[in-house]
């Protein structure tokens, strides 16, 4: 939130002792009001470290087993396969969930918009995808994470949504920590979110990786932004 710089003007002065007959009181001159400093915005890219040049390690982005909930579950890059994967995720999300995620509410995940989240060129943007194996052997998606590279190519909007049943495991907190890896190889200094306000286990998770929050007037969200200079 950026801080409000308050200016105090002093008082009128009073001039003190007796007036001289026939001379006419010298005429008050309004004091001119001191200029209003702007407030000074929060750049990320000087109040972060910047990355070093960028030096991408391939084994980031390979699929690793983790365990959440103690259950084991896969966290690897979305491809075209999970076009299918990635409708039935979006249909288990209430209404709070999609409101949370995407700031307003859509009726259906359409094969199109699927298809377009899903084949998503992991050298540029990155999409990642937490999968547990069911007893049939298919994959079922629980959570996604991904960044899309802004025009500036210094930094990527991120955004995250998890399975309602699979929440307060770590499932976010290990998508983010990836994305910000990668991002940091990539030769990035942060990246950015909006959250909404009332999104506490987000605004959390963030908090915790250092992001600094900003709220956007007259709406009901924020935006963060989190170093990809981690502990």
């Amino acid at each position: 939130m950026a801080n409000k710089n308050q200016h105090c003007e002093p008082g009128p002065g009073r001039t003190v002792g007796k007036r001289r007959r026939g001379r006419r009181p010298a005429r008050r001159v309004a004091a001119t009001p001191p200029a209003v400093m702007p407030a000074v915005s929060f750049n990320p890219f000087f109040a972060f470290p910047p990355a070093p040049p960028a030096q991408e390690d391939p084994s980031a982005l390979e699929p690793r087993e983790l365990l959440f909930g103690g259950r084991p579950h896969i966290l690897r890059p979305l491809g075209p396969a999970d076009e299918g994967r990635l409708i039935s995720f979006f249909n288990s999300h209430t209404g709070e969930t999609i409101r949370q995620r995407y700031g307003y509410h859509f009726a259906a995940m359409t094969p199109e918009r699927a298809r377009r989240l899903v084949d998503v060129d992991q050298s540029h943007d990155l999409a990642l995808g937490v999968f547990e194996r069911a007893a049939d052997g298919e994959e079922v998606l629980h959570a996604v994470g991904r960044y899309l590279l802004d025009p500036t190519g210094r930094s990527a909007e991120m955004a995250f949504v998890v399975r309602e049943s699979k929440r307060g495991l770590g499932i976010c907190t290990a998508l983010l920590r990836v994305l910000l890896r990668v991002a940091r190889q990539r030769g990035m200094g942060h990246l950015y979110a909006q959250v909404q306000t009332d999104n506490a286990p987000m605004i959390t998770i963030f908090r915790h990786h250092g992001g600094r929050l900003k709220p956007i007037l007259g709406a009901d969200a924020m935006e963060v932004f989190v170093p990809t200079a981690q502990p």
